[in-house]
């Protein structure tokens, strides 16, 4: 949904709403049920958490649980906000509400579980995850929720077996098929890796961004070769990328002896992006020689530039 469309829906929103206030103020508060005043603020609630504007999403959000228990989604909404402000526990404790009254909602159980997982009640969030995949409830997602949670513990091994247990419900699913190519590479499993690569790579081809996701994996795998074959399916807005750009010099300089590639994607990497000094040395350990201090002068241009871009642009504000 585009900006515009978006706004135009807080706009009805905004007109039922003051219709609706317009009533009550008018002397027929009678007419203006709760019910139906607290769904307009939820509406709106909506609205402006698809534009992003948090704030007001949360008082409209607020409003109507005010005004009304029977919006259950309103209360599953705040607590989606309160995770996004980081407020943890408060997204908890309406979590905790809702599941009372729904014990079987599956969404609701799977966001408390990862709710959990934020809180550091890894235990416990392993358990609400294990008992909706005995459940065979969206088994692909909570699949996927649960090997992340193992991931992000270091336990790769773990959510190797929980993502291969379960692939048959998700092999279709793009970020399951990335994910378990990381946990397979973290356990020494490189070839199954790439396999797992390879089947994501048909999954988003034609997208420039996970395109140039997929190349940057490969070469920060150091699977140099498989990255330079990506390139010759990789859409121009991702070579474009100086992220992508930067990777590229990498496979060039560090996987083959095309020095003057590696040096023209290092130079196209460079027109407007700087990398980290510690990647820059990185890069540099690499190389020797002629070709090292060829480098090393691109890279002290590139800073040359960018310094004199930085006092142009104060000379300009001030």
């Amino acid at each position: 949904m585009d900006c515009w469309r978006r706004r135009f829906i807080v706009l009805l929103a905004l007109l039922a709403l003051l219709a609706l206030v317009a009533l009550g103020m008018g002397g027929c508060v009678s007419r203006v049920d709760r019910q139906e005043l607290a769904q307009e603020y939820f509406n709106l609630g909506n609205a402006y958490f698809e534009l992003q504007d948090y704030e007001r999403s949360y008082r409209y959000y607020r409003r109507a649980i005010e005004l009304s228990d029977n919006i259950p989604a309103a209360g599953f909404n705040l607590a989606r906000l309160y995770l996004e402000r980081g407020e943890d526990q408060k997204a908890l404790d309406i979590l905790t509400t809702l599941l009372a009254r729904d014990p079987e909602n599956t969404l609701i159980r799977e966001v408390y579980g990862y709710t959990l997982y934020r809180l550091g009640e890894i235990s416990r969030a392993r358990r609400v995850y294990g008992d909706l995949l005995e459940e065979a409830l969206s088994r692909g997602r909570v699949a996927y929720n649960l090997a992340l949670l193992e991931v992000m513990e270091g336990n790769y091994g773990a959510a190797v077996a929980v993502l291969e247990e379960h692939l048959a419900a998700a092999e279709g699913d793009k970020d399951f098929r990335w994910l378990l190519a990381d946990a397979l590479f973290q356990t020494g499993q490189e070839e199954d890796a790439l396999e797992e690569l390879a089947h994501y790579r048909v999954l988003v081809a034609g997208s420039a961004r996970e395109m140039g996701r997929l190349f940057r994996r490969y070469v920060e795998w150091s699977f140099f070769l498989d990255a330079l074959e990506l390139l010759e399916d990789m859409p121009s807005q991702a070579l474009r990328d100086p992220e992508v750009a930067w990777a590229e010099a990498w496979a060039y300089l560090a996987g083959t002896d095309d020095f003057e590639s590696g040096l023209l994607a290092l130079e196209r990497s460079l027109e407007d992006w700087l990398p980290e000094a510690d990647d820059e040395s990185r890069l540099l350990e690499i190389l020797s020689g002629e070709e090292k201090e060829i480098v090393q002068g691109v890279f002290e241009g590139s800073r040359k530039r960018a310094r004199g871009e930085e006092e142009s642009h104060k000379e300009e504000s001030e």
